[in-house]
């Protein structure tokens, strides 16, 4: 099986987890006895430790060098967390296995960025391709778990969960080996925070993702208020996702013309008029045309930051660069961000993603600087 192949089936087994957990866990969780304030308190609890686990995950990888070691690893703790949720032995084992889910999941993903990138270097296989299993799997999965939920019940949501974490063990198993140093010690955090283009890079790309804090959290709400049904949400959600799965599959020309700072630039671009139409309009076949921005918004500006650490990173590094970047990066904007857009959105409604745009063009005011340090700054 070619290296590329690998990857992509670990990318589409770490993404079949969270494809079921993110919308559907909380109706599992209520269902078993948390209140509103409790599951806010334990899924904030999970994503603030995870912002913290997800760097030394990193560290860890880089540390052992064999990242199949590490993924592997990771991949089994979350099968566990997932495993635990199964039996009904109390709300108190039933919170640490959430939170220990959570954590297990975050060094993952860049962990899987760090491996695309390097055999995309040494093979010339595109990431996004590589990356695009991740989305598919992504919202097959969200699908089957709706049905799940539908025709079994809340109580089917962890076994969908823990057949997701299963696969992510048995894909990490069989991932290829680089052949990397082994990066010692956390001298190599501190020689990617040093750097003034990572530092500038965790603001442009965390603003510019964090900016979708509002869209995730009030979208549905505020288009149901307007009138717009459950399954025209549903659709326009997933052609948001289907736009970011086609950039990344067949946009190689294109992620290759505009290089890692041209596809932050369309990201900040396309996030500044993404909101400012989206706050005007509730109408469905407005949106229709809106939505498909999602591949500029969010996939452009991931794929983007991805290859700038890529080129200012040894690949030795490249773990933890990428889990540094994606906790103090879009994973710390957009948990800074999601309460200051519930407060907006709570005064203001609609209008509220106007205040997006605003985020998103703070994030191009600072990529001309961006632009210049990355040309000579590049880490040990």
């Amino acid at each position: 099986m070619r290296a590329e192949l690998r990857v992509g089936l670990f990318y589409a087994a770490i993404f079949a987890a969270p494809g079921v957990s993110l919308p559907f866990l909380p109706v599992f969780l209520q269902g078993r006895g948390f209140t509103s304030q409790t599951l806010g308190l334990v899924i904030g609890a999970s994503h603030f430790l995870r912002l913290v686990a997800t760097p030394l995950g990193g560290v860890a990888a880089d540390a052992v060098g064999d990242r199949r070691r590490a993924a592997a690893a990771f991949s089994l703790a979350g099968a566990v967390g997932y495993a635990a949720m199964l039996p009904d032995f109390g709300l108190m084992l039933l919170t640490v296995a959430v939170i220990a889910a959570s954590i297990a999941s975050g060094p993952l993903f860049p962990l899987a960025d760090a491996l695309a990138l390097g055999i995309s270097a040494r093979t010339r296989a595109d990431f996004g391709r590589m990356r695009a299993a991740g989305s598919v799997s992504f919202l097959v999965t969200t699908l089957a778990g709706g049905l799940v939920l539908e025709r079994v019940g809340a109580e089917g949501v962890p076994w969908l969960a823990f057949g997701g974490a299963a696969a992510a063990l048995a894909s990490a198993l069989v991932l290829p080996d680089l052949g990397l140093p082994r990066a010692r010690g956390f001298s190599g955090v501190w020689a990617v925070l040093r750097l003034r283009s990572f530092g500038l890079l965790l603001v442009v790309s965390g603003l510019i993702q964090g900016s979708h804090a509002l869209y995730y959290v009030f979208s549905a709400i505020d288009w149901a208020a307007a009138g717009l049904s459950a399954t025209v949400i549903a659709l326009l959600w997933v052609e948001a996702v289907t736009a970011e799965i086609l950039l990344l599959t067949f946009g190689r020309r294109i992620v290759a013309r505009l290089g890692p700072i041209g596809l932050l630039a369309t990201g900040g671009m396309g996030a500044l008029v993404r909101w400012a139409l989206t706050a005007a309009t509730a109408d469905a076949r407005a949106l229709a045309l809106i939505q498909p921005l999602h591949a500029a918004t969010f996939a452009m500006t991931m794929v983007g930051a991805a290859g700038l650490i890529a080129r200012s990173v040894p690949p030795e590094r490249g773990a933890t660069a990428q889990a540094l970047h994606a906790s103090l990066g879009p994973g710390l904007a957009t948990a800074l961000l999601t309460p200051v857009a519930g407060v907006v959105y709570a005064r203001f409604g609609r209008p509220s993603y106007l205040a997006m745009s605003v985020v998103s063009a703070l994030a191009l005011a600072v990529l001309p600087a961006l632009a210049s340090f990355r040309r000579t700054d590049t880490a040990p």
